[in-house]
């Protein structure tokens, strides 16, 4: 009911709407399936929340998805049609996971729903695949689909930002800076898993927010589902999230010292089965995936991802699901640690060589703090070499300013905040160093850094108060 009277009453636009896409239609078969699609996904979204009580924070989540969904769809449409690719020559991940989706969809017609022989160790092909059958098998669908996902990383984002403390305002204006940010509009606008594997990610960040404030089993389900779908699609992200949580809740948990003992064994043991749940094929992995994790930080393993796949002198790199060319009991298996491809270009020209140093526990130690700082703050101006690497440039040089008031807010509030700040930067320097350990080229860099900026901006507001300043020009007076 609720739905027919947000109908009738905007029923001028839904007529202008229909007409639009009635033209639409004879000019792009896919582009009026794919306007359907993000009307149908916008309507399901605003419905859910209208369905919020207090009427400012349903004005500000609805304006804030509608922003960042319009944002990132028109950024999507964009590089569609103007196949925007200006890093990788048009080669990467995508290609192969359209290539499987298709092949599902094709599948899901013949009433065949199978998923072997797919070319990746995943399911967003799958889901992909079955939203091409409902529609139309063309990537856009897959990429307006990133671009809804975006939209609502941007509401988890706000309500973290409200979860330790800071105001509306400053949550609205974190949400905005992730629907401006470069790498997330750019990596979500291709048929990627980025979207859906921040989308948990961020789920899970709030939820061991709220658990560490007043723990209940209804979030902690929440919490377990996320987890699920991390470990799926970024395992070492899934293992940062749990080493992030269960530090926090022992150390910060607002129950009971007995009490959080007890139930943080009970939270330890359950987790303990997610890489087995989580990640296709890899049940005999063990319990919280021991065998997976030895294999992970075996040196061959950091050594040949440091120094081979992604050195500066690299070969191109395997497709994905092929064997690397070490043996296969000493290296990581690609289907747990995929090679990925976009945002590389070229390995000579976006990767700099910081060799792992294990001869040594020194160098090892000195060479891996300067990898960390690279994939904090790189790709460093001076590394640049084509005009097309200058596209980073938006991205950098704001970062490098953003740091630097997260950094302070930090310093002058931790004793007082710490409950708030430290499971936020636990997770990000474990997604940093996991990250530092294994690469050194800034395209990769900046795809899987993602989540850990994500959730350094949310500490933003504590360094930079005057955001509660600042007019948002035609929506202050509606929505604040």
């Amino acid at each position: 009911m609720d739905f027919l009277k947000i109908i009738l009453k905007y029923k001028n636009f839904v007529i202008i709407g229909c007409l639009a896409l009635a033209v639409f239609s004879f000019l792009s078969r896919e582009l009026a399936v794919g306007l359907i699609f993000i009307a149908f996904l916008a309507a399901i979204s605003m419905f859910f929340i209208d369905k919020i009580k207090d009427e400012k924070q349903k004005k500000i989540l609805g304006t804030l998805f509608l922003i960042v969904f319009l944002l990132h769809a028109l950024a999507v449409f964009f590089v569609y049609y103007t196949n925007f690719q200006p890093f990788s020559g048009g080669r990467g991940d995508f290609i192969y996971y359209n290539l499987d989706a298709q092949k599902i969809s094709e599948r899901i017609h013949q009433g065949n729903f199978s998923i072997n022989g797919l070319s990746t160790s995943h399911l967003y092909p799958v889901i992909v695949g079955y939203l091409y059958a409902f529609t139309t098998p063309k990537i856009l669908i897959g990429e307006l689909f990133n671009a809804w996902m975006v939209s609502l990383i941007a509401i988890f984002i706000y309500l973290i930002v409200r979860e330790v403390g800071r105001s509306e305002k400053e949550g609205f204006i974190i949400g905005l800076i992730v629907a401006v940010y470069p790498s997330l509009a750019f990596y979500s606008s291709l048929l990627l898993k980025e979207a859906i594997t921040i989308l948990f990610v961020t789920i899970a960040l709030l939820m061991s927010l709220k658990i560490i404030k007043e723990f209940s089993w209804k979030k902690f389900v929440i919490l377990y589902l996320a987890l699920i779908g991390v470990f799926h699609f970024r395992f070492y992200i899934g293992y940062a999230l749990i080493l992030a949580f269960i530090i926090s809740w022992f150390f910060l948990s607002n129950m009971q010292i007995k009490k959080r003992a007890v139930y943080g064994i009970i939270i330890f043991l359950l987790m303990g089965f997610l890489p087995q749940i989580s990640i296709v094929g890899v049940w005999s992995s063990g319990y919280f995936g021991i065998r997976n994790f030895t294999s992970f930080l075996n040196p061959n393993t950091i050594t040949y991802y440091r120094e081979t796949v992604y050195a500066p002198t690299a070969p191109e790199a395997p497709q994905p699901g092929a064997e690397p060319s070490a043996k296969k009991d000493e290296v990581i298996k690609p289907a747990l640690i995929e090679i990925e491809k976009v945002g590389t270009g070229d390995g000579r020209e976006s990767s700099t060589t910081i060799k792992t140093g294990l001869e040594n526990p020194i160098t090892f130690l000195a060479n891996t703090t300067l990898s960390f700082i690279f994939s904090l703050l790189g790709p460093y101006p001076w590394q640049l070499k084509k005009l097309s690497q200058l596209l980073v440039l938006p991205e950098i040089i704001p970062w490098y300013f953003f740091l630097f008031f997260i950094i302070k807010g930090v310093f002058k509030n931790i004793k007082k905040e710490y409950k708030a700040m430290l499971p936020l930067l636990f997770f990000s320097i474990l997604v940093i160093g996991s990250l530092c350990l294994f690469m050194t080229n800034f395209g990769i860099t900046t795809r899987i850094r993602m989540p850990a900026i994500l959730a350094l901006l949310c500490l933003l507001p504590f360094g930079l108060k005057s955001l509660n300043n600042i007019k948002i020009p035609f929506l202050e007076n509606y929505i604040f």
